[in-house]
């Protein structure tokens, strides 16, 4: 029985790693997060934009709720000190690389649930995208 549950923890640890690794290799091979992708464009956006800012492997804020109808202009702020971007796999979408004191507009619609959105170069760095 104890040889049993070890195996069974062991096979789920594999398990794990293998989607892990498959995340990560999935997103190299799409290059999302080194490319621009999707509505981008440099500067601010318009007066009802969303604002997002990056810190030091943050984002503020973590969560945020938006309308599902249309589209959702975003506009983001890296008051970091290191390059971040703002990369959704799920949408296929990208900020690209953003050096400290860029500001970037990206536009895009955002399904009805929950979106997650993440910087691909500092894992953690996740805001959580709720539409509705």
């Amino acid at each position: 029985m104890r040889n049993r549950k070890l195996l069974m923890g062991a096979a789920i640890v594999v398990v794990v790693l293998v989607v892990g690794i498959g995340a990560a290799a999935f997103a190299l091979a799409t290059g999302l997060g080194e490319t621009a992708a999707g509505d981008v464009e440099p500067g601010p956006g318009g007066p009802d934009a969303t604002a997002i800012t990056m810190h030091d492997n943050t984002f503020e804020p973590a969560r945020l709720e938006v309308t599902a109808a249309g589209a959702t202009e975003f506009e983001l702020r890296n008051d970091g000190q290191a390059n971040h971007n703002f990369t959704s796999s799920q949408l296929g979408v990208s900020t690209g690389p953003m050096g400290p004191g860029d500001v970037t507009t990206l536009t895009v619609s955002v399904p009805a649930g929950t979106t997650r959105f993440v910087c691909t170069w500092h894992p953690g760095m996740t805001i959580d995208v709720v539409s509705s």
